[in-house]
């Protein structure tokens, strides 16, 4: 007789292999939230590693920017102390990188762009006329333009009675949610029109923005004080809300420039003195308006590294030329408070200091209190601006 099959052994067997694959399952998903553990790491791993990597890059494009920022203007102090004044880049330093044979490091593209900013109207010197001529220019109505204008000077001058019966006035700004007195100064910052009533309803959209109107005025104008713009380098706007030239002059005074057109064969020139323009336009068409020399002007450096860039903006003006816009006037203090108005102190100005021939030394004031060296740096510094701080302006507007 045969012996009976054992019965238990396929059992055993099919217990020891369902053991065996959930040790493997275990193992599995052990691997895989390791692998996944290790995968979030290294992304955050490497997130960090970019982010101190670009603020590493970006430490050095700005001191490369600066570098090329100081070259700039050691080649336009050169001209000015070989001419006496700057009056246009087609003097020969339109490209100051150029001409100093300036070379960026390995890997760095570095570019500097010079914009005439005394090429504008000087919003501080623009009176109801000028304003409403630009706004006209600029395609507004006459009413329209003369609303824009009267809103403007309301807000920058003290006591301006408006033209137009329908424009804003000084105690319509008392009735605002919040109310508020005008500066009675000129526009420290163009963020300011979004402030002016009438003025905001036509250069500002529905969702409060800055339209197409917006940036072609401030294109047209500028914030810093200067008495005469430089037709070397005006915009069209100015040339005929200021300058008072017509169509064919306008053109005539661009072609003249550029080296364009008729005077094709004798290239990029440029104005001297206002009996240049005279002979060019004819004397009783050359404004008195606009001089020709660079009273302010605006460098724009731009350093690149593969994808990463730098951008600075600088606003500089040379001995004589522009000035910061007027300052807030005085508050007048309340009559119990005891305080002298800060116009009215008088203060012992410091002993100017006699600089020897390196230029280091210090003077001491009677006080006992030491000053520090006088730098005698050519040019003065108004405005320096990096990367997100450069307000984007639109190209100038065609006529």
């Amino acid at each position: 007789m045969r012996a009976p099959k054992h019965q238990g052994q396929p059992g055993r067997a099919q217990r020891g292999f369902s053991g065996a694959g959930s040790v493997i399952l275990l193992v599995l998903m052990g691997l895989l939230l390791t692998a996944f553990a290790m995968t979030k790491y290294l992304e955050r791993t490497t997130i960090d590693l970019l982010a101190d990597a670009r603020e590493a890059s970006a430490g050095r494009l700005r001191v490369e920017a600066y570098s090329a920022l100081e070259t700039t203007l050691a080649v336009l102090q050169e001209f000015r102390s070989v001419d006496g004044t700057l009056s246009s880049p087609n003097e020969g330093w339109g490209d100051p990188l150029g001409f100093a044979g300036y070379t960026p490091p390995a890997g760095l593209t570095v570019t500097v762009a010079l914009e005439d900013e005394s090429g504008k109207i000087s919003l501080p010197h623009a009176d109801f006329a000028t304003l409403r001529d630009l706004f006209q220019l600029l395609g507004q109505k006459p009413t329209d333009a003369e609303r824009l204008a009267d809103a403007l000077l309301v807000w920058m001058q003290p006591g301006y009675e408006p033209v137009d019966s329908f424009s804003a006035r000084p105690t319509d700004y008392e009735r605002s949610a919040i109310p508020f007195d005008p500066p009675e100064r000129s526009l420290h910052s163009f963020s300011e029109l979004g402030s002016i009533k009438y003025v905001r309803d036509l250069l500002f959209d529905d969702q409060g923005q800055p339209n197409d109107l917006w940036q072609r005025f401030v294109d047209s104008v500028s914030l810093y004080d200067f008495a005469q713009p430089n037709i070397n380098g005006a915009r069209e706007t100015t040339l005929a809300a200021l300058g008072g030239y017509d169509d064919t002059n306008v053109r005539k005074i661009e072609d003249y420039l550029a080296g364009a057109g008729s005077y094709s064969r004798q290239g990029p020139i440029w104005f001297r003195s206002q009996g240049d323009v005279a002979t060019l336009v004819g004397q009783s068409m050359a404004s008195p308006r606009l001089g020709t020399q660079v009273s302010c002007l605006r460098v724009n450096v731009t350093v690149r590294e593969g994808s990463t860039s730098f951008n600075l903006s600088a606003v500089v003006a040379p001995p004589g030329g522009a000035r910061l816009p007027p300052a807030d006037p005085p508050t007048t203090p309340t009559a119990n408070t005891g305080t002298t108005p800060a116009a009215m102190t008088t203060t012992t100005p410091p002993t100017t200091p006699t600089a020897d021939q390196g230029g280091t030394s210090a003077a001491t004031t009677a006080a006992g209190t030491t000053t520090p060296p006088a730098l005698n740096y050519p040019f003065t510094l108004l405005e320096i601006r990096e990367n997100d701080e450069i307000t984007p302006t639109a190209p100038p507007p065609s006529s």
